[in-house]
């Protein structure tokens, strides 16, 4: 709906200027607004749901410490998932090998299961620079222009990597289910 992002817009422009002034209870309501996202890009990123967890409180405690510098200007939520981004980036440097927890079940026939975990494999697979892009585009919904200022490349340069990345995780999904089948 048009009007929904502009009232998106409203009430995050109120809360961050709240936090600014200093109501710590502010951060509650950005929390609300785009905790669930943050989360599920953090979950995306590292396939482990403990350690999303945390990046998605340690993502909302560097807003609160950094309140004094928010701008409510329409940047935020790409400034928002830089934060995440980078701590998502320092924790795949801390650990190197990426798995899928025992715990990260979801809802649903074992088939779908059995789908969704080869998908969050697979995707976990791709090197950062083709599943970023596709983190943000394809599994947040974010506009191109967006998930480019959030990795800091251009346009053109986020179009080749989505493409580049749509292209190897079809490729690896299409050997990993037919190894399956």
């Amino acid at each position: 709906m048009p009007g929904e992002n502009s009232q998106e817009s409203l009430q995050e422009k109120r809360w961050l200027t709240a936090l600014n002034e200093g109501d710590t209870k502010a951060l509650g309501g950005i929390y609300e607004m785009y905790g669930e996202r943050i989360f599920r890009y953090t979950f995306r990123m590292l396939g482990n749901r403990m350690d999303a967890e945390d990046i998605t409180a340690e993502t909302f405690l560097r807003v609160l410490r950094r309140s004094g510098e928010l701008r409510a200007d329409g940047a935020f939520r790409t400034w928002l998932f830089r934060i995440a981004r980078n701590l998502c980036i320092d924790k795949m440097r801390q650990q190197k090998l990426m798995e899928l927890p025992p715990d990260a079940q979801h809802p649903g026939s074992e088939e779908k299961t059995a789908l969704r975990i080869t998908v969050q494999q697979a995707l976990a697979e791709l090197p950062v620079e083709y599943r970023e892009p596709l983190v943000l585009c394809d599994l947040e919904d974010m506009a191109a222009r967006e998930a480019a200022e959030v990795l800091k490349i251009s346009v053109p340069a986020l179009k080749s990597r989505l493409y580049r990345g749509r292209r190897a995780l079809r490729d690896k999904l299409g050997s990993t289910l037919e190894k399956t089948s």
